[in-house]
């Protein structure tokens, strides 16, 4: 396919990356400087997404997908109304504000369908502050996924020396029925867990389940303990997009909010938005954590729009002993820097919004339902073909570290602990390397291929 991708940051260069192995690619930037453009096989067009002469030697005239993915709302819907009157099939759109903000209209998809006629539209900031949430409202956590409207649950934890769970084969340990160990991450390597796997202090370990289970496990393995879960307080610091939702999710679900900006006209704004206690400063500024009583908070989340910041940020945070840090790092190299530095929870406006413009493009028996560890790692969802073998989980082995963490059987859903046996037409939820998606994907599914043809 014949795609072309607009933007001048990390992002579109991250979606030409991953698009340019199986498609024909342009990218449409004003930038001479990116890092990584030269080793990419794409063709890169300098100059403006709204220029008629830049888009047609783009490719934009009849490209198959044309994605408009700079960090300007304004220039995104131009370049994409722009590319649509050239010949362009099918049009994608990043935008940080509501469509509202920038229109008097308050039905978004229906404005995007009717008005600007772009086919689909990507919020990253919407969906960073929504996993945000996710991850503050469940103590200890440092990710949280649903999965099939909350049938399935993936959790990550950090295992602490005092946790039951850890200096023990799993084998005798009670892991709860309804939970599946499905990866551990030790330093920079990776593994399945087995009945011998002996857990170490700081190992991070995912685990997908139901709700109840995932529950009683963190409560009886890990040693969650029930006070934890009474604190409710979250000190915010950045009131841009980002901050402001993540504010109000959080008023939503009970928990008491302050928010830390540091531009005047803005927290005037905040106050008009939000009904929450807005302070203005800077949130670097230890002397204002300090009188605000930080550490009396259950969470901190730094989401300014500047990395440096919200490590400083983080940082003081960790002196003053805040037990939750949630920080943004858009810059992958910067991820596992504040990771290497001791924070916790890392994440980023990048993931969730290349993996749902890569999805929307490539059709696959695959999908790609989540990323993990900056998108190291992956869940994936499978349909297994009608002529798969009844096949036991003790019997598979896969070519690449892969762990089935979840089957959907039609209204059932599986948890499985090894015994269970995976039939024609399960869909499995897998957690490989991402680079390894393809050949897992394979084994899988092209069952003749790897000799487990039914007889």
């Amino acid at each position: 396919m014949q795609i072309v991708v607009a933007g001048e940051h990390e992002t579109p260069v991250r979606i030409a990356e991953v698009l340019m192995r199986d498609h024909q690619v342009s990218l449409i930037t004003r930038k001479s400087n990116l890092a990584r453009l030269d080793h990419l096989d794409v063709k890169v067009v300098r100059g403006s997404a709204t220029s008629a002469a830049a888009l047609r030697e783009a490719g934009a005239a009849g490209a198959d997908f044309f994605v408009a993915a700079s960090q300007s709302d304004e220039l995104n819907i131009v370049s994409c109304l722009a590319a649509s009157k050239l010949g362009a099939h099918r049009t994608i759109c990043f935008l940080g504000a509501a469509l509202g903000d920038h229109f008097e209209f308050e039905d978004d998809a229906a404005l995007a369908d009717s008005i600007i006629g772009v086919d689909e539209i990507i919020r990253p900031a919407e969906q960073l502050a929504e996993e945000i949430v996710r991850i503050v409202t469940v103590p200890g956590a440092l990710d949280v996924r649903s999965f099939h409207g909350g049938r399935v649950l993936l959790l990550k934890y950090s295992i602490a020396q005092d946790s039951p769970i850890c200096g023990q084969p799993l084998g005798q340990v009670s892991v709860p029925s309804g939970v599946c160990l499905a990866m551990v991450q030790r330093g920079e390597s990776f593994l399945v867990p087995g009945p011998t796997t002996v857990l170490q202090p700081a190992d991070r370990i995912t685990s997908l389940g139901t709700q109840l289970p995932l529950l009683e496990f963190r409560q009886k393995c890990l040693g969650e303990r029930t006070s934890r879960l009474s604190k409710s307080e979250a000190i915010i610091c950045g009131g841009g997009i980002v901050g402001a939702r993540v504010a109000r999710g959080l008023q939503e679900l009970g928990w008491r909010v302050k928010l830390i900006e540091e531009d005047g006209p803005r927290c005037e704004e905040l106050a008009q938005e939000l009904d929450c206690r807005i302070l203005h400063g800077d949130g670097s500024d230890l002397d204002l954590l300090e009188q605000e009583r930080i550490h009396t908070a259950a969470a901190l989340v730094a989401v300014t729009n500047n990395d440096e910041g919200n490590l400083l940020i983080s940082l003081l945070a960790k002196s003053l002993q805040v037990p939750r840090i949630i920080t943004r790092a858009d810059r992958a190299k910067n991820a596992r820097l504040f990771e290497q530095v001791g924070i916790d929870v890392v994440l980023s406006t990048q993931g969730a919004a290349i993996r749902t413009v890569v999805g929307d493009i490539v059709q696959t028996d695959t999908k790609h339902l989540a990323d993990l560890e900056h998108g190291t790692l992956g869940v994936f969802e499978f349909e297994l073909p009608p002529h798969f073998p009844k096949t036991l989980l003790f019997d598979l082995q896969p070519p690449s570290l892969a762990s089935v963490g979840a089957i959907l059987r039609g209204r059932r859903t599986i948890i499985p602990g090894g015994a269970e046996e995976l039939h024609p037409r399960d869909r499995i939820l897998v957690v490989c390397r991402t680079e390894d998606a393809s050949k897992t994907s394979d084994y899988f599914l092209n069952v003749k291929a790897n000799g487990r043809e039914s007889d």
